[in-house]
């Protein structure tokens, strides 16, 4: 568990107020006020969901109340409620930075279905809510109709020979190479600037040359 005293180094570095990481986490600015000063009782789940939101931002933890900016280039998720905490990393990302989001050998089907339905639809809204700030840009097979995040992202299909089970995304200066199995997934996000850049660029060659712009048809999934 982190303490108090790094709670209060974490927030200074990223240079944030109590209301701001209070918003995240879904409580109160008081209560988290009384978490960074020691005069609360904190449970383990609490702690959790505080070292987490603060692993996302790039904050690193360690002995003797110590905390500095994280030196991993790689971050790993797997299961349903570490699913939910990558997309989060990439809605807290893109929230700050902006720019195109490229999605490559999407299957929509499994992002609802490790999500859930009501997660689904409240990452899609905010994702929705940030406007001109992203392009998002997502290829999947061809023929397949669900296009998720339809009110915001332009979707275009590959053929089936080109279409294979590894997914690819990048966002900020980060790739994810994702994987889903009947009740799983698993994420690997590896964050470097130079190699997010050079994705960008072959997977925009692939959208230009080879992808197919689909017909929307009536029934597809709507965000």
């Amino acid at each position: 568990m982190i303490t108090p005293t790094q709670m209060r180094a974490a927030r200074a570095m990223l240079d944030v107020s109590q209301g701001h990481v209070a918003d995240h986490l879904g409580i109160a600015a008081n209560t988290l006020s009384k978490i960074e000063s020691g005069q609360s009782d904190i449970s383990v789940t609490r702690n959790d969901e505080i070292r987490k939101f603060y692993e996302r931002e790039g904050i690193e933890f360690s002995e003797n109340d110590g905390v500095r900016w994280s030196r991993e280039e790689i971050t790993i998720y797997e299961g349903h409620d570490q699913f939910f905490d990558f997309v989060d990393d990439v809605y807290n990302t893109v929230k700050k930075t902006g720019g195109e989001l490229c999605l490559f050998n999407s299957k929509p089907k499994n992002w609802i279905n490790i999500l859930g339905q009501e997660r689904y639809n409240m990452h899609a809204k905010r994702m929705g809510d940030l406007g001109d700030k992203i392009t998002v840009k997502i290829t999947s097979k061809k023929g397949d109709t669900n296009f998720i995040a339809k009110s915001f992202a332009e979707h275009r299909w590959v053929s089936e020979e080109l279409f294979n089970d590894v997914i690819f995304y990048v966002y900020g200066d980060n790739i994810a190479f994702m994987t889903f199995e009947e009740d799983n997934s698993r994420v690997l996000v590896l964050k470097h600037e130079e190699f997010a850049r050079g994705f960008r660029i072959l997977f925009n060659i692939a959208w230009d040359s080879v992808a197919e712009v689909p017909k929307i048809p009536h029934g597809s999934i709507e965000s």
